[in-house]
């Protein structure tokens, strides 16, 4: 099954640029700025209406939110290749490879690492919500990093921030386009989620934070590699481990970035 995938990196230290992951090009460049790019999660054959005038922000009660701590990291978790296979064949790919993939029983762990259900009670790399969306769990990483992992720390606020665009148009949006939801989030992001993003912390002096957990990037294949590496390994996978280890190639050595930056933009 083809994901929409979305990437939220909410951290003020710039101001928000936009970039569609699936249409491949910027429609915001505010240089070194922070950056909100979403993607999806559907059936390659899903019909696509056009939105109309309701996909648009609505308010959001802030009492709605929900933050659920991050998986604790798994290092034996996947290789570098399943780390890179996954986003070929599950991310962008068609159902049917995904399925493939999914049915080699060596890489069903890895698989669970990487993501998880919003509705799931820990998160793993990358979190679905609603409508078949899919957002990078920055702030998960974000509390592991700094070692908060609470409902008020720096990683909750990044994510309160990600899930109120999605709460402010999932509804709204639930059978437009995809890129229609994009817009409807952009707007968002400074019409009814303005508090929450104003609310993010300032982390652009933690040096391991953004580096790790990929603040700043520009695409969502830019942060995968980062976030899936540092919940879930990437071990080469001709490093003697048993079973996933086994599952790759020699190549999985430089597979988790290469790869992923040779993959399609998800169409």
């Amino acid at each position: 099954m083809r994901k929409w995938l979305a990437l939220a990196v909410l951290v003020p230290f710039g101001a928000t640029a936009w970039v569609a992951c699936n249409g491949g090009s910027d429609e915001g460049d505010a240089g070194d700025a922070a950056v909100d790019v979403k993607a999806e999660k559907a059936p390659l054959d899903v019909s696509q209406p056009d939105a109309g005038p309701g996909c648009v922000p609505s308010p959001v009660d802030a009492s709605d939110f929900t933050w659920m701590p991050p998986d604790a990291p798994d290092a034996s978790a996947c290789s570098d290749q399943q780390i890179a296979d996954y986003y070929t064949n599950c991310l962008p790919g068609t159902g049917n490879s995904c399925t493939t993939w999914e049915g080699v029983t060596s890489n069903a762990n890895c698989e669970k690492c990487i993501i998880t259900s919003e509705s799931a009670a820990s998160w793993g790399a990358l979190v679905e919500v609603a409508n078949h969306v899919v957002y990078p769990n920055i702030g998960g990483c974000i509390a592991l990093e700094t070692g908060d992992t609470s409902s008020t720390g720096c990683g909750a606020k990044a994510w309160y921030a990600s899930q109120c665009l999605d709460l402010s148009c999932s509804d709204n949006c639930a059978s437009a386009a995809f890129t229609d939801y994009q817009a409807c989030t952009q707007a968002a992001q400074t019409q009814t989620c303005s508090d929450e993003f104003a609310a993010e912390c300032d982390l652009s002096d933690a040096g391991n934070v953004v580096a790790t957990c990929g603040l700043g990037t520009k695409t969502f294949l830019d942060v995968y590699p980062l976030l899936a590496a540092a919940f879930c390994g990437g071990y080469p996978a001709d490093a003697g481990t048993t079973d996933a280890g086994d599952a790759g190639t020699d190549a999985a050595d430089d597979g988790g970035t290469d790869a992923a930056d040779d993959a399609p933009d998800g169409d």
